[in-house]
C-alpha cells in the first residue's frame, strides 16, 4: 500500500516582522523599510532626535554655550532670556533629552520622548521667542484631545485630567498638588517597555509650548521609523504599516504652523522644516 505523501505545509502569511524575532535576523533591506507608527506618542526616539533639535536652535540663531557634558548642548536666546539645554542621545543614558527654562517657567522632556514630540516642542520654543504667545491657543488643543477620544480632555474645577483611548498615555494639566503653579504632565508608555514624561510648570511658561504638546498628543497623524528602530518588545502596543511613498516624501509643516496646529487631523507629527527668511532676519 502506498504511503499518502504530506500535505505541504502552509506558508506563513507575510508580515513586516514576525513576534519575537530580533533586528540581526531581519533581511538588510526589510530592516532598513520604512514604517508608519501609530499611535506616535508610543514611537521609539531615534539617534536623530536631539541631533535636530540642535539644528533648529542653530538655524534660529540662538547662541550656542559649552557645558560639562561633551554631547550636550546648551542655547540662549539673545533677547527673550530663554534657555534650552539639549542632551546627546544616547540608549544607555537615562537623562532628560531637553530642558528648557525662561523667567518664570521651566520645562523637561525625558529621554524616551519621540522625536516628533521634541521637535515640536523646541519649534514652539523658536516661535515664543520670536513673536510671543498673543495667538497660541492650548484650550484648542484640549478640545483637540477630546475629540479623538481622550476621556476626561475637559477643564473642570482649575484642572484636566486626562487618559487616552488606549490607556497607554495620560495627563494632568492645572494648579500643581505641591506649589499651586500652573503644570502640566504627561506620561506614556506601554507595559513592555519603559515610559516617557513630559513635565511644563509655571504661570509664564510659553503657550506655544503647551498647545504644541497636546496637538502633537491629538494627532492621528503616524510618525515614521526604520522597522529596525522598532524594538520586538513594542510590537503589539503599536499598528505598523508600510509607508508610502508619496507620504514619504511629503514636505513637513513649519515650526510656526506646526506649533499652532491645535485641530486634530493635522498632520504635526513630523520634523519641522528650517525657519523661513523671514523669521531668520528677525534673529539678526
Amino acid at each position: 500500500m502506498e504511503a499518502i505523501p504530506a500535505a505541504p505545509a502552509a506558508k506563513a502569511k507575510p508580515t513586516l516582522r514576525r513576534m519575537g524575532q530580533s533586528d540581526s535576523d531581519l533581511p538588510a533591506r526589510l530592516a532598513d523599510a520604512l514604517v508608519d507608527v501609530r499611535p506616535a506618542y508610543l514611537a521609539p526616539p531615534t539617534v536623530q532626535s536631539t541631533a535636530s533639535a540642535v539644528r533648529t536652535l542653530r538655524t534660529a540663531r540662538w547662541e550656542s554655550a559649552s557645558t560639562n557634558e561633551p554631547f550636550d548642548r546648551e542655547f540662549r536666546h539673545p533677547r527673550s532670556q530663554s534657555v534650552a539645554l539639549v542632551a546627546g542621545y544616547s540608549s544607555e543614558r537615562s537623562q532628560d533629552a531637553l530642558v528648557a527654562s525662561g523667567p518664570g517657567w521651566q520645562a523637561l522632556f525625558s529621554a524616551r520622548v519621540p522625536d516628533e514630540v521634541l521637535a515640536h516642542a523646541v519649534a514652539a520654543l523658536v516661535d515664543h521667542a520670536e513673536n510671543g504667545s498673543a495667538d497660541a491657543d492650548p484650550q484648542a488643543a484640549l478640545a483637540g484631545l477630546a475629540e479623538v477620544g481622550w476621556s476626561g480632555a475637559h477643564r473642570r474645577a482649575g484642572a484636566v485630567e486626562a487618559i487616552a483611548p488606549d490607556s497607554l498615555a495620560e495627563l494632568r494639566w492645572g494648579p500643581d498638588e505641591d506649589t499651586g503653579q500652573p503644570s502640566l504632565r504627561i506620561i506614556a508608555g506601554s507595559p513592555h517597555s519603559h515610559p516617557w514624561y513630559a513635565e511644563l510648570r509655571g504661570a509664564a511658561c510659553p503657550a506655544q509650548l503647551t498647545e504644541a504638546v497636546l496637538a502633537a498628543l491629538a494627532s492621528p497623524a503616524p510618525a515614521r521609523r526604520r522597522l529596525r528602530e522598532v524594538p520586538v518588545n513594542l510590537l503589539q502596543d503599536l499598528d505598523i504599516t508600510p509607508a508610502h511613498p508619496r507620504a514619504a516624501a511629503a514636505t513637513a509643516p513649519s515650526p510656526s504652523a506646526a506649533a499652532r496646529a491645535a485641530a486634530p487631523g493635522a498632520p504635526i507629527l513630523s520634523t519641522p522644516a528650517p525657519l523661513g527668511a523671514d523669521s531668520a532676519r528677525r534673529t539678526r
